[in-house]
């Protein structure tokens, strides 16, 4: 009789010895950070109706124009700005002729939202970035 209760043992040891070597033994919580970090690597994202733009930035520059495809009526615009430390930027959004739909400084941190009424469809997105530490968040949409 005692076969069986040996048995009945055999899925506890193999899920403790599973479940033990799933430690994670390595003091350094930042293992992963220490051999790639994700700052200064800016993501885009540009498609009719929609822009973003998203950054974790560490003393960044960094200066570029976008041509969006927003056909709508109204714009929503929405930044967030954490973890701010210090430098600068500004967005510009201009339509086809060049004139300034939106402007914003960005200087500390943030959460903007803006509903705007388009009278002429937005063409360009300006982000410049000075020395940039901090995470940024951009999101355009149009409807």
């Amino acid at each position: 009789m005692r076969r069986p209760v040996f048995y009945l043992w055999i899925p506890v040891l193999v899920s403790f010895s599973v479940f033990s070597s799933c430690i994670n033994t390595d003091r350094n919580t930042n293992a992963v950070t220490d051999n790639y970090s994700p700052s200064n690597l800016p993501v885009t994202g540009n498609v009719p109706n929609s822009y973003s733009f998203v950054v974790d930035a560490r003393s960044f520059n960094y200066a570029q124009s976008n041509g969006v495809q927003i056909n709508a009526d109204t714009l929503t615009i929405g930044i967030t700005v954490t973890n701010f430390i210090s430098g600068s930027g500004r967005i510009v959004i201009t339509d086809g002729n060049g004139v300034s739909i939106y402007e914003k400084n960005i200087n500390g941190a943030m959460v903007s939202g803006n509903v705007l009424q388009l009278t002429a469809m937005a063409k360009t997105v300006t982000l410049n970035l000075n020395n940039f530490t901090g995470n940024i968040v951009i999101g355009l949409s149009g409807k």
